[in-house]
């Protein structure tokens, strides 16, 4: 296993909050609840899944500043809703992997003030769902105007190439409009990297946000390219955002 440390660690994305620079400390766990279901009148044990996998982050702890960034009301106002979370292990290029996951967020929050020394944050977030090692489409970052990556697509190699279904995941983390009244941001695939053809679309962004999508019946070819369409596009609209798919196990 390659060994990682911080400075591999590109960003860290809870819906649409960006908690990579005022992180320090990050602990996240997986879990899939077994239960002994063994009856009477059998020779061996026998086990099954009692529910969902969990996927929690624990033991964080942050920062703030009032002036430049407040995540505590962020995410204090995002409790109860679906969020997609997102942490880039391996660094911010195209076609590497990042953990994935997406459900509701539950935090706990707790906030430390102390006089004379940083606001302190130390929330808990967990969500009901899978976790995946999805690999980057496009990189976190902004991009103006209407375009495609298909001159930069990613080989998904032999995990692509016609298998069904996969998970995909957005996130975006700045938006300027600039008139224009929306922003589609989507997943383009090709057999051969030359013919292109949508794939799956996320809901239309007229505000920051981020969105998992499942196609669980869709053909999933081996090529993939990222696409941004700004709906009656107008000035010079722009956004900072990022998307990742994970293909299904055809096992």
């Amino acid at each position: 296993m390659t060994k990682r440390s911080s400075k591999h660690v590109a960003f860290l994305l809870c819906g649409a909050v960006d908690l990579t620079s005022i992180s320090k400390k990050l602990e996240y766990e997986a879990g899939l609840p077994i239960k002994d279901t063994t009856s009477f009148g059998t020779d061996e044990p026998q086990f099954e899944q009692a529910g969902m996998r969990t996927f929690a982050f624990s033991g964080y702890e942050g920062w703030y500043d009032d002036d430049q960034y407040t995540a505590a009301s962020d995410l204090v106002n995002a409790a109860g809703d679906e969020h997609v979370f997102m942490l880039a292990l391996e660094g911010n290029t195209q076609g590497v992997i990042c953990l994935c996951a997406g459900g509701v967020l539950y935090p706990a929050f707790k906030v430390i003030q102390a006089q004379g020394d940083l606001h302190m944050a130390a929330p808990e977030f967990s969500v009901s769902g899978g976790v995946d090692a999805a690999t980057i489409i496009a990189a976190l970052a902004t991009r103006a105007g209407d375009l495609t990556t298909e001159a930069t697509y990613v080989d998904l190699g032999a995990e692509g190439g016609g298998t069904t279904g996969a998970t995909f995941y957005m996130a975006c983390t700045e938006l300027a409009l600039t008139g224009s009244t929306n922003l589609i941001i989507s997943a383009e695939d090709s057999v051969n990297h030359i013919d292109w053809a949508a794939h799956t679309a996320f809901t239309a962004l007229t505000l920051v946000g981020a969105e998992k999508k499942v196609a669980t019946d869709m053909t999933v070819n081996r090529y993939f390219a990222y696409k941004q369409v700004f709906t009656g596009l107008a000035g010079a609209p722009s956004c900072k955002a990022v998307v990742a798919i994970k293909v299904n196990d055809p096992h």
